[in-house]
């Protein structure tokens, strides 16, 4: 009998690459859980033969029943930069989804976690001791759990996530890391990594996995994205974390905090156990290949 996996935010980057893995696998049966059982993402889920239930974190029923009788759940926390105390409110939720997982008696629970900055390198970055608390408590309440940490992903590309069309007509990648190389990775690959620690439960319990398909500096973004998608041009920011920490809109604190963590400390992500997982575990490189027309679309249609 196929294994029932619950997916958090599979409707989303992390939790839809999940699903979309787990639905080509006859192992398992997906189940997602969404606010809307009605959305786009959610029916055409459904179409591919996921069970679709709705529910919420901030409802401890609906979380109980979406994980009965599941055997694995797959669990991502969501950050709102411009809600008030959203760490406080992120980590009540992934509390919540935690007991719930324990009440339910799910045998193998995915965590996707982030370092805790604040207890080793003495300086806050909300959005990642927020899920280093989760993580802690799931620990403590003996849920059987494997974490996984994602880096960067190269779909922010797709979304023009930090990337500015200047008026010269190039375009800026406001990554504030200062020259220092960063782990960036495909949630789209990442799936597939995550299906195979559901496929290996015995042998990845207990264990954290950073995920990386490589180690590269912005600059070295910039001339890979200028080669595929010629004659645009990019080019990296050189703004400093500190100075990313000042800019208008709401989260730029906590990136700017994210950014000179990523910069100063030593965050846990390793290329080789990445492609042990999967090995089609793409590089930057090849994934703008794959992706080029995507890529030219989203900034022809973007007025940025």
């Amino acid at each position: 009998m196929a294994k029932v996996i619950t997916v958090f935010g599979a409707t989303g980057t992390q939790g839809g690459g999940v699903a979309n893995a787990l639905l080509e696998d006859p192992e398992f049966k997906v189940r997602i859980v969404t606010r809307s059982a009605s959305s786009d993402k959610a029916r055409a889920l459904q179409m591919r033969g996921a069970e679709v239930v709705e529910g919420s974190f901030d409802d401890p029923g609906s979380l109980e029943r979406a994980l009965q009788g599941a055997h694995g759940t797959f669990v991502m926390t969501q950050n709102f930069f411009e809600i008030p105390d959203f760490d406080q409110l992120e980590i009540k939720q992934g509390k919540a989804v935690a007991d719930a997982a324990k009440a339910t008696g799910v045998q193998h629970v995915v965590f996707s976690s982030l370092d805790p900055v604040q207890k080793t390198m003495g300086f806050p970055c909300l959005h990642f001791d927020s899920k280093a608390e989760i993580e802690e408590h799931m620990r403590s309440i003996g849920l059987p759990v494997t974490i996984v940490k994602f880096p960067a992903y190269y779909e922010n590309y797709l979304l023009l996530r930090l990337v500015t069309k200047l008026e010269d007509g190039t375009y800026e990648i406001g990554v504030a890391t200062e020259g220092a190389a960063l782990d960036y990775v495909s949630t789209a690959d990442m799936g597939f990594a995550i299906r195979t620690i559901f496929k290996n439960r015995a042998e990845w319990l207990g264990r954290t996995v950073g995920f990386s398909g490589g180690k590269l500096t912005v600059q070295q973004h910039a001339e890979i994205l200028s080669k595929h998608l010629a004659p645009k041009v990019f080019r990296a920011s050189d703004m400093t974390s500190d100075a990313f920490s000042e800019l208008p809109f709401p989260g730029a604190k906590h990136l700017g905090d994210m950014f000179r963590f990523l910069r100063l400390g030593n965050p846990t992500y390793n290329e080789e156990l990445t492609r042990q997982l999967y090995p089609g575990t793409r590089s930057l490189d090849q994934w703008v290949a794959d992706n080029k027309e995507a890529l030219l679309n989203a900034l022809s249609n973007s007025t940025a």
